[in-house]
């Protein structure tokens, strides 16, 4: 599938992953919404990386805990763009509290997650819906092996990214013909949301897994370039971990 000319809607698209996969896709020629919610500085950098290559990328800022803030991310996107081609859910937030201390979970820590990793997910979706519709479009969220095995930065993170993998699935059934839904669930990746594991953590990651090394950022990024240009593929998950869980 030709992707040049179509346009991207990435949430979390100024750091990280969510950066590596804006670049990619601008080097394939589409059009880069790059969203954000506090990063700024970063989304701007990012869309005046695109720009400098010759692609064409703008900066929009949502909180995604808001039903309204959703509905205006997509809505500005198309405003300023003409069209919505693709829609990447790549923001994420968690803490980082061991699975035995239950009593660190509090309601506060549940809701944030759920907002953003899997609430936000399906009103972006909805939001986008017609306009994915109109171009035979994708939706790609970024789950995680946190939601498919039983280990990760906290246990509502964890639950949060099983439901967004089912989530992904139900929205697979409920858009299809006319809109593919899939998610990619990466290992640990060596970005800043590292900071809050210990080196002994780390290290452990990367033991474990068969291909004794990190997840490489460039190789998930990879896998959403990869479905969207794949007419065929939905209600799927990409595992990139090196190898780290196998389901």
């Amino acid at each position: 599938m030709e992707l040049t000319g179509n346009v991207a809607l990435i949430t979390g698209g100024g750091t990280g992953l969510g950066r590596e996969v804006a670049l990619q896709l601008a080097e394939e020629g589409m059009q880069i919404g790059v969203g954000y919610s506090r990063s700024v500085a970063e989304a701007e950098e990012t869309v005046q990386a695109i720009i400098a290559k010759g692609g064409s990328a703008k900066a929009f800022q949502a909180d995604l805990h808001h039903l309204a803030d959703c509905n205006r991310h997509v809505q500005e996107c198309v405003a300023h763009f003409g069209r919505l081609d693709l829609l990447i859910h790549n923001a994420g937030t968690t803490r980082f509290i061991a699975f035995p201390d239950l009593d660190a979970v509090t309601e506060e820590a549940w809701d944030d997650i759920f907002e953003v990793n899997t609430r936000s997910a399906f009103y972006l979706s909805r939001a986008a819906a017609p306009h994915l519709k109109a171009t035979k479009g994708q939706i790609i969220t970024t789950s995680s092996i946190a939601g498919i095995g039983l280990a990760g930065s906290s246990l509502p993170y964890c639950v949060s990214k099983a439901a967004l993998i089912h989530l992904t699935k139900c929205l697979a059934v409920a858009l299809a013909p006319d809109v593919r839904v899939n998610t990619v669930a990466p290992g640990l990746l060596m970005t800043r949301w590292v900071a809050g594991f210990t080196e002994e953590r780390l290290a452990s990651s990367s033991q474990n897994a068969l291909l004794k090394k990190h997840t490489d950022v460039p190789d998930v990024a990879g896998a959403f370039v990869m479905l969207a240009k794949n007419t065929s593929i939905t209600g799927q998950v990409i595992v990139v971990d090196a190898g780290l869980v196998i389901a």
